[in-house]
């Protein structure tokens, strides 16, 4: 099998070779029929028929002067139908009204006069093969570049949906140990903050009655400080388990409060600047930054060493931002 220039390697490639000369015809397919398929045909309307049968047609080269459809129509009709298809025009005189038309209905790719050399039609025809395959290679990685660009679509649309059902998850996994939470918090305070109280209460009848004895009443009132601090200490729980003061006074005042319960109960200073939190509109919001710096003030408890801390807080549009320095 002959190579074309540059040692171009390329399969068979698929040509129709429009031709009434039986001549040139022959001449056509001794020359190239090892390097091409070629199809041939003696009119132009024989050469359409063949066409819309025939797949991957990678030339299509025709003399202009055919019996009926002329070349110039034959060319323009297939560059309406695969514009990808290399067309030539074969003829024995160039007049330039022709070869204006030749451009502008059929988009030639060259013309060729007669009688033609055949080194130079191999030269044009291995030109014209490179030609179509590279086109149809950049055709296929554009349409695969659109396919994996649709399938990153798909894919980013799917992550959008598993994204939101996260968060949607999360959110009503928030909301249920809220609730459950707040259950818990309305126990503490409405059942054990009044046994407490009511404890509390018998305590004080009983130092009256054993007011003459020291021993007693010092006793008692040890009893009555120790339950004054587990009545603190069950408001505490109750307020960290359900923050109501969100609900009663806003997220602001929420904040404040937790930041001064820190600082009495850890001896740690502490300056709060929340701004822009107008942002957080709905109460599952507030609650997740409640926790968030209530979960923060507690590891800097824990685990750090500081005497004064700076807190700031703020919210755009799609951030909150928490600032902690000491």
């Amino acid at each position: 099998m002959k190579t074309f220039p540059y040692q171009w390697q390329l399969d068979k490639l698929k040509i129709i070779f429009v031709e009434n000369s039986s001549e040139g015809t022959k001449l056509f397919v001794d020359c190239f029929n090892e390097e091409f398929i070629i199809i041939h045909v003696n009119s132009g309307e024989e050469a359409l028929e063949v066409f819309s049968r025939e797949s991957d047609v990678a030339m299509v080269l025709t003399d202009h002067n055919l019996p009926g459809i002329k070349g110039v129509d034959l060319l323009s009709r297939i560059y309406q139908q695969a514009p990808e298809v290399i067309r030539i025009i074969i003829t024995d005189y160039i007049d330039i009204s022709d070869t204006i038309d030749a451009i502008n209905k059929g988009r030639i790719y060259q013309f060729i006069l007669k009688p033609w050399d055949v080194v130079q039609m191999r030269m044009i025809l291995g030109q014209a093969a490179q030609t179509w395959v590279l086109t149809k290679e950049n055709t296929m990685l554009h349409d695969q570049v659109i396919e994996q660009n649709r399938l990153l679509l798909e894919t980013n649309q799917q992550c959008q949906v598993s994204e939101n059902n996260l968060r949607n998850l999360s959110t009503a996994l928030l909301n249920a140990r809220e609730d459950e939470q707040k259950r818990i918090a309305m126990e503490l305070h409405d059942e054990l903050g009044q046994s407490l109280a009511a404890l509390k209460l018998q305590l004080r009848v009983m130092k009256n009655e054993f007011q003459d004895s020291d021993d007693v009443s010092n006793w008692l009132d040890s009893l009555r400080a120790d339950i004054n601090e587990i009545i603190e200490n069950t408001r505490r729980i109750s307020r960290n388990l359900s923050p109501v003061i969100i609900e009663d006074l806003g997220l602001d005042a929420a904040l404040e409060n937790i930041v001064q319960s820190f600082s009495r109960a850890s001896g740690i200073s502490c300056t709060f600047k929340p701004q822009s939190l107008q942002g957080l509109s709905s109460l599952d919001q507030q609650r997740l930054v409640y926790r968030l710096v209530q979960e923060t003030l507690t590891n800097i408890s824990k685990h750090a060493h500081a005497t004064h801390i700076e807190f700031t807080i703020q919210v755009d549009e799609n951030n909150v931002v928490m600032k902690i320095t000491d």
